[in-house]
Formats: structure tokens, C-alpha cells, sequence
């Protein structure tokens, strides 16, 4: 009895392949006959039942990686919040592990094409708006569960780290040796540190 293909599965098999041949030869390297040979087809045009171009394929995969980032956001955040919660996300976002630093110089790829592609532009615009939804939701629990001090603009603090997560992207690729994962991680605990710093400095005279 021949095997019954799942297509869902293969689909994200070829998201992945493509992901791997981005992160090391760069998006415009990648072409749909290499993507098909790393994925063991004879020709690219097997592809075209999942995929009918590779805009399309470009496009399923940026938004495979915000929905597994978002996956992992999910998780780590579950059953906590305020400080904890936040600490979480940021944490999830910055490319500190070796599956996000593949992520990131994907992204990274992507963010260059989404300059003038309306459709990249969406997911990723859609994505920071996620998950700048979320980082006011935690800012707004640490206030009330008295984390921190009432924040007097909390849409500039919810930018600062938004900006410092997306920065780490680009210099993190730019200097890795410098820009490491503990360096990373180190940095987010300074900037979320600094909220919960706000309700225990001492009253000037």
C-alpha cells in the first residue's frame, strides 16, 4: 500500500530547506532549482504544487517564522506575567540560540525585500504589532501588580525594547563574535531590569 504524503508536513519540510539555503547563500542565491535539489526533487517545477513561485514560497516562509517565534512566545509566556512574562518574550525574539540565529538572518534577508514588497511588509508589520500588544499587556500587569513604578509613557518604553530586540537582529549578524547570545541576553535583563530598578531607587531629598 503506497504511503500517504503529508502535504502539510512536506510543505514545511521545503519552508525549512529554503530557510537554510537563505541563511547560507543569501536570499537572492536561493534559487527554486537548488531549493528543489536540497529537498531531493529532480526539478524545481515539484514545487509548484506547494508553492506556484518562489515570491510565494518567500512569502510562506517569513510568515512560518513569525508564527514558530509567536509559537514559542506562547509557551514561554504561559501560566506567568508582568516582569516574568516580559522577560519571556524578549528573550524568544532576540537571536540567541542557534534555531534563532538561522531565523534571524533569514529575517534579516526578508527585511530587505520587504522595502518594496507590500506583502513582506504586512507579516512583519503584522508581527511587531503583535508583539508590541503583548509587551503593553506585561508593562500594564507589572504596574498593577506593583513590579514597577506607574510608567508615565508606556508606548515609549514598549518602542525601547521593541527597537532594542530588532537592533540586536542586525548588529548580532554584523558582529557575531561580539554580539553573542549571552551578550544578547545580558543586554534584555539590563533594559528589563532597569523597569523593576524605577520601583526601588530612593527618593531624592
Amino acid at each position: 500500500m503506497p504511503r500517504l504524503v503529508d502535504h502539510e508536513e512536506r510543505r514545511r519540510s521545503i519552508i525549512e530547506t529554503t530557510w537554510r539555503l537563505i541563511a547560507e547563500q543569501g536570499i537572492e542565491n536561493a534559487s527554486m532549482r537548488d531549493i528543489a535539489r536540497e529537498c531531493g526533487y529532480a526539478a524545481p517545477g515539484v514545487l509548484a504544487h506547494y508553492f506556484p513561485n518562489k515570491d510565494a514560497l518567500l512569502l510562506a516562509s517569513y510568515e512560518l517564522i513569525c508564527d514558530r517565534t509567536n509559537e514559542r512566545i506562547a509557551a514561554g509566556t504561559a501560566g506567568r506575567r508582568g516582569l516574568s512574562a516580559l522577560r519571556r518574550l524578549c528573550l524568544e525574539i532576540i537571536p540567541a540560540d542557534p534555531l534563532t540565529v538561522v531565523e534571524a538572518r533569514v529575517a534579516v534577508s526578508f527585511w530587505q525585500r520587504a522595502q518594496t514588497e507590500d506583502a513582506l511588509r504586512a507579516v512583519g508589520r503584522e508581527a511587531l504589532l503583535h508583539w508590541r500588544g503583548l509587551v503593553m499587556g506585561f508593562l500594564a500587569q507589572a504596574e498593577h501588580d506593583g513590579e514597577c513604578e506607574p510608567l508615565v509613557d508606556p508606548d515609549a518604553v514598549a518602542d525601547e525594547l521593541l527597537n532594542i530586540m530588532m537592533g540586536l537582529h542586525v548588529t548580532s549578524m554584523l558582529d557575531p563574535d561580539a554580539v553573542t547570545g549571552s551578550r544578547q541576553r545580558h543586554l534584555m535583563e539590563r533594559a528589563i531590569g532597569r523597569l523593576a530598578a524605577r520601583k526601588t531607587a530612593p527618593k531624592q531629598a
